[in-house]
């Protein structure tokens, strides 16, 4: 049921943070803030599935936290998006894990992926918003693609959803 898979979820999310911040439940429990080394500790051994699943990963960097979204920042600094297209990068980003839940939840996570690509993409004159909404976009056709959808969105009513949008390249 619904409530098993919740509390299925958050136990591995405290088990998440409770193995980065070395394993103390009183740390967590205090209200002590977890720092910066216990972020890099848990990107750390997200990156390697040290005690994690690939299902696991989307988990952590989508929580809405300022510990995890340390956790995420630190995470994609595995990754060196410099010289790819979005796509390329995209693909070399979603091979290390699964990106699942809410549409709110893969949001972060790929926010979290826009960021760390403008970064490594400076020079570029696309901003961070517009690689997020190609990202989504992108994201959006491979699922009218290859997912479970009965009938795809014409490519045309699709692509109007694009019209407008701030700093997008023609």
């Amino acid at each position: 049921s619904g409530g098993a898979f919740c509390t299925r979820r958050c136990c591995v999310a405290d088990v998440a943070e409770r193995l980065a911040l070395g394993g103390s439940d009183d740390t967590l429990a205090n209200g002590m803030k977890p720092d910066l080394e216990a972020a890099k500790r848990l990107a750390k051994r997200l990156y390697n599935l040290e005690g994690f699943r690939k299902s696991d990963v989307a988990r952590q960097l989508s929580k809405n936290n300022e510990f995890s979204q340390m956790v995420a920042e630190e995470y994609l600094t595995n990754f060196d998006f410099t010289g790819l297209t979005i796509d390329q990068a995209l693909r070399m980003f979603l091979r290390q894990f699964a990106l699942m839940g809410e549409t709110q939840e893969r949001e972060r996570v790929l926010a979290h992926f826009s960021r760390r690509y403008r970064q490594c993409n400076s020079e570029s004159l696309t901003s961070e918003d517009s690689v997020h909404t190609l990202t989504c976009a992108i994201m959006l056709l491979n699922t009218d693609l290859h997912g479970n959808v009965s009938e795809p969105e014409p490519s045309a009513d699709w692509s109007l959803r694009l019209i407008g949008t701030p700093n997008l390249v023609d």
